[in-house]
């Protein structure tokens, strides 16, 4: 075999495993991205799960506000006409 011959041979088994590594490298990047997205998935869905369940504790204590100024509404206006009651006998 010639020199030509022997060139020929070292660089086809050299780029054939540098296709194969480089396809090799890509695969497992494509996975650790895949992986990656996951792990990102699932934090935002268990952000958005605490986001819920802060929201509903949120509406629960706007309700009891709510509730408790309702109270104190009905109990001014009631004030205010038993004032004005008072102040027209006077």
């Amino acid at each position: 075999m010639n020199t030509q011959t022997w060139l020929y041979l070292v660089s086809g088994v050299l780029g054939g495993t540098g296709v194969s590594s480089m396809f090799k490298y890509l695969t497992t990047r494509r996975f650790q991205s895949i992986s990656l997205e996951e792990r990102l998935r699932a934090e935002m869905v268990a952000s958005n799960s605490e986001l819920k369940a802060e929201i509903a504790t949120l509406k629960d204590e706007l309700t009891l506000w709510q509730t408790k100024y309702m109270a104190l509404s009905k109990e001014y206006v009631s004030l205010k006409q038993q004032f004005n009651k008072l102040a027209k006998d006077k």
